[in-house]
């Protein structure tokens, strides 16, 4: 008796570690998304450091490496230069956790390429979908994007 009761125990730890297996494999798959479909509300990335109110700037993907810009702005037609060497054409990732559109651009003073980031949204790369990785020099809130 004993002998069949082994068997059913390994026969059923077989088949859960077969699920769990499945399981992984199918997280593992769903992670796998474009970085540009990963594009999202800023409450997704509350585990990064971005108080309400601003828009923080990160040199790396996934809202990683330095903070270049951690600017709270209090109106529209807000204005912010994004500092020379350290940071200039150097964001990959943001978090936009204002009640503002901000307007990005590829030069300084406001000019040049730009995107528009809606309020309480996050980009996990700007490299992948949105192409202005390292291009940031200035930004401002703007009406409508």
């Amino acid at each position: 008796m004993a002998g069949s009761k082994t068997k059913a125990l390994v026969g059923r730890l077989g088949r859960g570690a077969a699920l769990g297996f499945a399981a992984t494999t199918a997280i593992v798959a769903l992670g796998a998304v474009p970085a540009h479909a990963q594009e999202g509300t800023a409450g997704e990335a509350e585990g990064w450091s971005c108080d309400s109110g601003r828009i923080c700037m990160y040199e790396d993907a996934s809202y990683t490496g330095s903070k270049y810009v951690n600017w709270k702005p209090t109106g529209t037609n807000q204005k912010y230069q994004i500092d020379g060497w350290d940071g200039d054409n150097e964001i990959t990732s943001l978090i936009n956790n204002t009640g503002y559109n901000i307007r990005i651009y590829d030069n300084d003073d406001y000019s040049g390429n730009s995107i528009c980031v809606a309020p309480r949204t996050s980009i996990n790369n700007l490299k992948v979908g949105w192409i202005f990785n390292d291009e940031a020099e200035s930004a401002k809130t703007v009406a409508r994007c």
